[in-house]
């Protein structure tokens, strides 16, 4: 390079290292405070107790499924609702009410979708669940233990 294109080049560079170390300082990602939070996917959702959570928000109520008068005959919210609901054969709906073993074909499941075979969806009056709620239920559905079949006992539901 002849000596007199020397400053040009030296002012050239000295202008462009700073943007050039900006831009590379930028694209730096750092550290994460809390790693841990962006391990599920970024997502951020948990599922609710089907029991204790799900059920009393979305199926309970003074017209819906808890009390002494529970719609279709199916308390979803007092003590025992496991025992009320797997393997037991709906009321007013064919099917078994939660099927562990074929969790989808479950009334309870169905009935939460939005064209259930049998009746209205649900829940009535109440927002519809979510899809990741959706898919806590069938998970909950499929985490019960199996009693051996529905036994036709008339258990109640939708």
């Amino acid at each position: 390079m002849p000596r007199e294109n020397r400053p040009l080049g030296r002012a050239l560079v000295s202008a462009l290292l700073p943007l050039v170390i900006t831009l590379l300082a930028a694209g730096c990602p750092g550290r994460l405070e809390d790693p841990d939070r962006f391990l599920d996917g970024g997502g951020g959702f948990t599922c609710p107790d089907i029991v204790t959570e799900l059920f009393p928000k979305s199926c309970g109520g003074s017209i819906c499924h808890e009390g002494a008068e529970p719609a279709a005959g199916l308390d979803l919210i007092a003590p025992g609702v496991v025992s009320r609901l797997v393997d037991k054969m709906g009321r007013d709906c064919p099917g078994i009410l939660v099927d562990p073993v074929v969790p989808e074909s479950s009334l309870l499941y169905e009935k939460l979708q939005p064209l259930p075979s049998c009746g209205s969806p649900m829940p009535i009056g109440q927002p519809t669940l979510t899809p990741e709620e959706l898919a806590c239920v069938r998970e909950w559905i499929s985490a019960q233990s199996p009693t051996g079949g529905g036994n036709g006992d008339g258990g109640g539901g939708p």
